[in-house]
């Protein structure tokens, strides 16, 4: 069977459900973001979801970047 698709095989073929459990989806001005937290405040990036190719060169959206949650009013 071959399946084409740009979703990275670990996201088809998961491994383990703690690996799904610790990252979430959050909305950004480039698109969406995959993320895992890290404390309260901060979060990893795993992954950009976009439709604008230019996004992915864009530094703060590359994957292990930090990037801090905004509070809540």
């Amino acid at each position: 069977m071959i399946l084409y698709t740009m979703m990275p095989p670990e996201y088809i073929f998961p491994e383990d459900e703690n690996n799904w459990s610790s990252q979430q989806v959050i909305s950004c001005e480039a698109g969406h973001l995959v993320v895992e937290q890290i404390n309260h405040t901060q979060y990893r990036v795993v992954r950009l979801i976009s439709g604008n190719a230019m996004n992915y060169l864009d530094e703060k959206y590359s994957p292990g970047s930090i990037i801090q949650a905004k509070p809540q009013l």
